[in-house]
């Protein structure tokens, strides 16, 4: 079994995860997604997320001292990088980049990212405690974060936001 299989069967396990929890309004409302009705809807949108991932160029990318697996248009959460919001970075730390037909070199590959917000993660308290020396110290700390879109990797751009909507309903015709 190749790596690119056992990624594939990875996110199909975790979409169909996700697309049971959805509530029937929800599911509604992604009728892109999930077309049919009934039983079995889910394989459907399944063997559509297989096709596009397969098309799909990817990388994985280190910022912040994590990996990340990012493809063209994809919004992802990172450790604070300096800049507004609106404003384009670059992430040069690629580590593997590939397609749906295997790997690709990544010498001077880099990924493009526009920055959406800067923005601060849930609050998390720390309390320490000594029993019986009356010792008790309570703090807070919110880590800051940064959300980026993926506008592109090395020469491929994500495409617009029309032509994602169109892609899945023409490949399930």
């Amino acid at each position: 079994m190749t790596a690119a299989v056992a990624l594939l069967q990875q996110y199909e396990h975790d979409l169909l995860f996700t697309w049971r929890g959805l509530t029937q309004g929800e599911a509604s409302h992604n009728s892109a997604i999930f077309p049919a009705r009934g039983h079995g809807r889910g394989h459907i949108a399944l063997r559509v997320v297989y096709q596009e991932v397969m098309r799909a160029m990817f990388a994985i990318v280190r910022t912040g001292g994590k990996q990340y697996r990012v493809a063209a248009g994809d919004k992802i959460v990172v450790e604070k990088i300096a800049g507004d919001a609106g404003s384009t970075v670059s992430l040069g730390d690629v580590l593997f980049a590939g397609n749906g037909d295997g790997a690709q070199d990544v010498g001077g590959l880099t990924v493009s990212a526009e920055i959406i917000a800067q923005a601060k993660g849930e609050k998390v308290i720390i309390f320490k405690k000594r029993r019986r020396h009356n010792y008790r110290r309570k703090n807070g700390h919110r880590q800051q974060h940064t959300i980026l879109r993926i506008t592109a990797i090395g020469d491929h751009k994500a495409e617009p936001k029309q032509a994602r909507a169109e892609a899945p309903a023409a490949a399930e015709a």
